[in-house]
């Protein structure tokens, strides 16, 4: 479980991560010249603004007019007027700086080797010269809030560097120091986040002083420095803050803050455990993580590659979102700019929620609560935005959002703008969290969440030309159409995904209010409301429509896939219940495929878990080889194509851990289905840890694509219908227990 190199880091992008969910840093490793990129989770471009547009609410009814006439073109300039964020654009997250080390040692050095340690949290950096072992461990500790670097030397020699701290080449404001062990810079903002970095030495039997900007280390043989950033989003006094939180961990030794750090950690990461066996033509396992992945886009077949990246996506979730922290950004955590792509700030149709799709089924439930945090700031903001943008009860979100959790439209972005449904989005993650944990203080703590959504489509919908409620004015993200007299369009009245998030946002909030003892009308209006919701519908080409009417797609092979959310991440459409919808929504898949589609690395992750769910286990495989063939950096995190080169998204790698779940056990609607998309490459295996809907903890063994040895522990009295070597039976689990059971050879479940 450890991603390995035989060269340093050349660019950001080959460099190791680490978090401890608000806190990061980018580990290049360079032997003599040392960068470590930092990152601290509110570090964002300004303060909070009011940017609901004024002339929304008049103009609202307006742009609806319009879309019934038919006048899409009309209707789409005046939503740019009157619907757009007022300034359009949302707060950018940004890096905090970078901490420079500067070795006095000759170089070439040798046995050089640069590691990610995923079950301990852990960069280490090694290489020998001069007749010295050089070692550096780096991690980012969450019970500490520092990141730690220790240092040692032995051998001839003795550890000489000097360090400094910066940022972009100086967009600082003040750089100073404190004692003799001691640098920090500060940046003020007025009105905007302000922070402090700091650097501390300590446990070191050298000599330290600093000249200037720089701290210089001289004969150690061991040396530990803590680095703390601080912000005023957090803390008034930030600066205080920041030296604080290095001066109640300074006295520690650095084997005790590794122990503390490794104690937290591993609790949470080590709770999944996932195998393939390979046969021993195709063991390429001991060559260098990069040359790994070099070796598949050769064509090679390296099924414990997979196991790395599905636990690489765990170990960035679990280090870019801890409980306290905010969630998971665009890049999760990690960030070298100040003016990053699509300002790293949360997309909410369907990036931040595709972040947290292996929270609960990769067994990180805590992870996951920082969501649930920030979406209480979204509707808090949301609830102005209804009233004054729509005049409207409740609260809504568009398909942006920042640190501040603001509503308001992002961009002028026709195909993506004008779309009401990300609150909604984001909302039914909160019935999800309760199927997998069943915890019904939570439930009963974020009720008002789903409330407040399902009271702003109470107002919003209206009544559509054939009698159905429909949102107006919508789009199906980010895609656009063709009307039969040629006219091309993005605004439209009740698309697919609009009505598939609705059924899963009123299926949450009736279940939730059924759990919770709410009041009967509560669920018979909200029934109501679905029944009312239009049908899905077939078209021409036996695809699951888009959009209402039978619309050509501009581009065919477009990197949304909007409308098979029903089929995943959703529940609305399985083969149990909706067969030939199922049918449709593959065909629409084959056809987005057939066009192109799948190119950015989050689509792909949303293709392979759609393959999943279709039961597809070598296409399945196909994509998830295709994603790591042409999606993936040599530090093996997501490149999402952008201009003429590629950046990280952090959504590719999270989506695709949840899929691989997906291809070996899904649990929704009442059935725990085993190896439902097992490909033949990987037939046969071992997993342990996987969470199940209902409070369940899964493992289990396979050989030759037949589950071989089960066992579930259920924390709740339960009746399953479980689907196992193409054999259903009914399973009654017992709270506490742990059902176990071994397949014979040629023995039916």
């Amino acid at each position: 479980m450890r991603l390995w190199y035989e060269e340093p880091a050349k660019v950001w992008h080959e460099a190791l991560p680490i978090g401890n969910g608000s806190l990061g840093g980018m580990v290049y490793g360079h032997p003599v010249h040392e960068i470590i990129q930092l990152n601290e989770e509110s570090i964002w471009s300004g303060g909070r603004i009011n940017r609901r547009n004024p002339d929304a609410l008049l103009n609202f009814p307006k742009i609806r007019k319009l879309l019934r006439k038919g006048k899409i073109s009309e209707a789409e300039q005046l939503a740019l007027y009157a619907l757009s964020g007022t300034p359009n654009s949302q707060r950018a997250y940004q890096t905090a700086g970078e901490l420079y080390l500067n070795f006095y040692h000759v170089e070439p050095v040798s046995k050089y080797l640069r590691e990610l340690d995923l079950e301990k949290g852990i960069v280490r950096v090694t290489y020998e010269t001069d007749e010295t072992r050089y070692s550096r461990e780096i991690f980012a500790s969450f019970p500490d809030g520092v990141i730690v670097l220790h240092l040692t030397a032995e051998g001839k020699e003795r550890i000489n560097f000097d360090c400094r701290l910066d940022r972009c080449h100086n967009r600082t404001d003040e750089v100073s120091r404190d004692g003799g062990n001691s640098i920090q810079f500060k940046v003020c903002s007025q009105g905007g986040i302000s922070f402090c970095v700091r650097l501390t030495s300590s446990e070191c039997d050298g000599n330290i002083r600093i000249i200037g900007e720089h701290m210089i280390v001289e004969q150690a043989s061991e040396i530990t420095l803590l680095l703390s950033i601080a912000t005023s989003y957090r803390y008034e006094k930030f600066e205080e803050a920041c030296k604080l939180r290095i001066q109640k961990v300074i006295h520690k030794a650095g084997e005790e803050l590794r122990k503390s750090h490794l104690e937290d950690f591993q609790k949470l990461f080590g709770r999944v455990a996932l195998s393939f066996k390979v046969p021993e033509s195709r063991k390429i396992g001991e060559m260098p993580t990069d040359k790994r992945l070099e070796a598949v886009k050769r064509g090679e077949i390296d099924p414990n590659l997979f196991v790395l990246y599905f636990q690489y996506g765990r170990y960035l979730l679990l280090s870019s979102s801890r409980e306290g922290s905010l969630p998971a950004n665009l890049q999760g955590l990690w960030n070298e700019s100040l003016n990053p792509p699509w300002d790293s700030k949360y997309t909410i149709n369907i990036n931040t929620q595709m972040n947290y799709w292996i929270a609960e089924s990769g067994n990180l439930s805590e992870c996951h609560l920082p969501y649930f945090v920030h979406l209480r700031k979204v509707m808090e903001d949301g609830k102005k935005t209804a009233r004054e943008m729509y005049g409207c009860r409740g609260s809504v979100a568009h398909h942006n959002t920042d640190i501040y959790g603001d509503t308001a439209p992002q961009d002028h972005c026709v195909p993506a703008t004008y779309w009401v449904m990300g609150e909604a989005w984001l909302a039914t993650h909160i019935w999800e969290h309760y199927q997998y944990t069943q915890d019904v203080e939570f439930l009963e703590a974020n009720y008002d969440l789903l409330e407040e959504c399902v009271l702003f489509f109470y107002d919003f919908l209206i009544e559509g030309p054939e009698g159905k409620l429909v949102t107006s004015p919508s789009v199906s993200p980010e895609n656009a159409y063709i009307t039969k007299d040629g006219t091309r369009g993005c605004l439209c009245e009740g698309s697919t995904m609009d009505n598939e998030v609705l059924r899963e946002l009123f299926r949450g909030y009736i279940g939730a209010s059924r759990v919770l003892n709410k009041s009967p009308e509560k669920v018979e209006k909200a029934e109501n409301t679905v029944r009312r919701l239009p049908d899905f519908k077939i078209g021409r080409y036996g695809q699951l429509q888009e959009w209402l009417e039978d619309y050509e797609e501009v581009e065919p092979g477009h990197r949304h896939i909007s409308h098979l959310y029903g089929v995943y991440p959703g529940t609305t459409f399985t083969w149990q219940d909706t067969p030939e919808l199922m049918q449709a929504a593959r065909c629409a898949l084959e056809r987005r495929l057939a066009y192109g589609g799948g190119h950015t690395g989050w689509s792909r992750a949303w293709i392979i878990g759609l393959w999943a769910r279709f039961g597809d286990g070598e296409k399945a495989f196909e994509n998830l080889q295709a994603l790591l063939s042409l999606g993936t950096f040599p530090n093996l995190m997501d490149n999402h194509p952008m201009g003429e080169g590629f950046v990280f998204q952090i959504d590719g790698n999270l989506g695709a851990s949840a899929a691989m779940v997906e291809m070996l056990v899904q649990s929704h609607n009442g059935r725990i289905i085993l190896l439902p998309a097992l490909p033949a490459a990987l037939d046969t295996g071992s997993v342990s840890g996987i969470c199940l809907r209902g409070g369940s903890e899964l493992s289990m063994k396979w050989e030759r694509g037949k589950v071989t040895e089960l066992e579930i522990y259920s924390g709740y009295n339960q009746m399953v219908c479980l689907v196992a070597n193409g054999v259903e039976s009914q399973l009654k689990l017992e709270a506490g227990s742990i059902y176990h059971h071994i397949w014979n050879e040629g023995e039916p479940v």
